[in-house]
């Protein structure tokens, strides 16, 4: 069975979380985290807990910098705590995602120091970025899979019918002590 099908198959069982512009939410492998990106970016954490629970944390940041305020720093902050308060042992970064910028589009300064600025605001967590993907508006649905064992990230350029499927095993992230 292919990648995109076992996606399919297993998002039927999951609730979708639609992720809004300037929202961060975190939920557990039972959901589906879908994610639209035109200018914005959104980070992606995951976690898990000492039962071996899996969890997902993600934000959608419209702008990074608010006159004098670094979203991007809050937001991965928000994120992480939240993950931790759900008694997350260890956090990685599965994805940074984002900017749909083009060479003459008037949002690709901002497209760029969004996700500059993120990569800054995940440096102070020391967190690593495993799948990088900026450069084009596109749409983004993680689920963590049963079957495979791993984190399932379909991948499609909005405006585009065609979707890839990254898989990103679990054991890589999170190795058995």
């Amino acid at each position: 069975m292919q990648e995109e099908d076992i996606f399919i198959r297993e998002s039927r069982g999951k609730t979708v979380c639609h992720v809004r512009i300037n929202e961060s939410v975190v939920r557990d492998e039972s959901n589906l985290i879908h994610i639209d990106l035109g200018s914005c970016v959104s980070v992606l954490l995951c976690g898990i807990d000492a039962g071996r629970k899996v969890w997902l944390g993600a934000n959608h940041l419209f702008k990074s910098r608010i006159e004098n305020s670094d979203m991007a720093l809050e937001q991965v902050a928000d994120l992480y705590n939240r993950m931790i308060e759900n008694g997350v042992t260890q956090v990685r970064c599965l994805g940074l995602f984002g900017a749909g910028y083009r060479e003459k589009s008037l949002a690709r300064e901002v497209a760029q120091l969004n996700v500059r600025t993120v990569l800054e605001a995940l440096s102070l967590y020391n967190l690593t970025v495993e799948l990088f993907q900026t450069g084009y508006a596109q749409a983004i649905r993680v689920l963590k899979s049963d079957l495979m064992g791993s984190f399932l990230i379909r991948h499609q350029r909005l405006g585009e019918r065609d979707s890839r499927v990254i898989e990103i095993p679990l054991e890589q992230l999170f190795p058995n002590d």
